[in-house]
């Protein structure tokens, strides 16, 4: 072909191909291996398939869970289309099994995905630790070194918060690992937090000096942090030590609560107000809505009342202005929990009955037409949007299965 098309033509016809096409034509000739596996061209590949997804409204979700039924815990992840028929697109060829060491399998958990790589952490007697990067499109994993340890106490319960995203200025993907070691002490010094941040580029661990850590920030928070336009977020108490009677301890919280954000290009912590009214209100939480974040207000049901249940739904519209935060609607439904937002305008919600088992809903917010997915066989717990990529192609040391 090289012989009727310049070269740069055959580069403008490539970088619109899809990833399973790219990875056949790398065994077409030397050249063309070479300018695949580049990272100008994997990173000019991966714009481009973002923007025509975004003009032609192509979008997918992934969606991971694990079974409920079988003996061995095992992983499922699955891509959906983005739309309100929620299609399956593929099933992901999970390569876990690589893993296995005598008869034992890693409990590995999905902890956050982005530009088509998947974060996954493992899980061990409540420790858990991030453990590899994996691109199932081009079927790579990159291993994470094990983090430096952060304390040598036994005594008190170490609570970890893991987050992943992509820093924009350096092309590079960063692991954000939060360690807190909480004690019974009044000290509100003794409450001591340790921040760590892998980077994938450089392949190592570094930890952040204390200065620049808030007090405020604790780990061990039910949510993973959502990555919104370069920063990972979480919802954060204001730090008030307080004496919890029934345990004899002292423990952290009662203040207001507020969004900690993490910006992976500067390193450097932020603060989202959230609207006055929900402040004091321990029963919300917050996803990724679009570019944007949602606030979640859950509600008890009361049988005197079952038309005030459900949750509300708070969007910031302006991305870091705080009074930008507008009530969107209310979603009226015993016992549901809201799992995500499609870029469609449903909600996925998780609703559990009175025995103890979950299904997952999609619901259209306008219609009130709700469209069950998935199985009881499996108990999903992750979904975020998803983009194909050839991400990890060009890295070194990143493990083909």
């Amino acid at each position: 072909m090289s012989e009727y098309l310049p070269e740069e033509i055959i580069e403008k016809i490539l970088v619109r191909l899809p990833v399973k096409s790219l990875i056949k034509f790398t065994v077409v000739c030397k050249s063309w291996l070479s300018l695949i596996k580049t990272s100008p061209f994997i990173q000019s590949h991966l714009c481009t398939t973002i923007d025509f997804n975004n003009q032609n409204d192509v979008h997918l979700l992934l969606l991971s869970a694990y079974s409920a039924k079988e003996s061995i815990c095992s992983e499922h992840h699955w891509l959906h289309w983005d739309s309100p028929e929620f299609g399956e697109y593929s099933k992901l060829l999970n390569p876990f099994s690589i893993f296995e060491h005598k008869n034992k399998r890693w409990d590995l958990r999905v902890l956050g995905t982005c530009n088509g790589l998947v974060c996954l952490e493992r899980t061990h007697d409540w420790v858990c630790s991030p453990a590899l990067i994996w691109n199932p499109s081009i079927r790579k994993i990159a291993m994470l070194p094990t983090p430096p340890i952060c304390f040598t106490s036994a005594k008190y319960r170490k609570y970890t918060t893991h987050g992943f995203g992509y820093d924009s200025h350096s092309n590079d993907y960063k692991v954000l690992r939060v360690v807190s070691l909480c004690d019974d002490h009044s000290d509100l010094s003794r409450f001591t937090t340790v921040v760590q941040v892998y980077s994938l580029a450089r392949g190592t661990w570094k930890s952040l000096s204390a200065s620049v850590v808030p007090v405020d920030l604790q780990a061990g928070g039910p949510e993973r942090p959502d990555f919104v336009n370069g920063s990972l977020h979480t919802l954060e108490f204001r730090l008030i030590v307080y004496h919890d009677d029934h345990l004899d301890q002292h423990r952290k919280g009662g203040g207001d609560m507020f969004i900690a954000s993490f910006n992976l290009s500067t390193e450097e912590f932020g603060e989202i107000m959230i609207p006055e009214i929900l402040r004091r209100d321990r029963s919300c939480s917050i996803s990724r809505y679009g570019e944007s974040l949602a606030l979640i207000k859950d509600k008890d049901y009361n049988s005197r009342d079952p038309a005030n249940c459900g949750c509300d739904i708070w969007v910031l519209k302006e991305y870091g202005v705080a009074e930008s935060w507008i009530f969107l609607f209310n979603i009226v439904m015993v016992e549901a929990t809201v799992y995500g937002f499609k870029r469609c305008g449903e909600v996925v919600l998780k609703e559990t009955d009175d025995v103890g088992q979950s299904r997952m809903l999609s619901l259209d917010p306008k219609s009130k037409q709700v469209k069950v997915f998935g199985t009881k066989d499996h108990i999903y717990y992750f979904m975020d949007t998803f983009v194909e990529s050839l991400v990890l192609l060009d890295h070194a040391n990143a493990i083909s299965y």
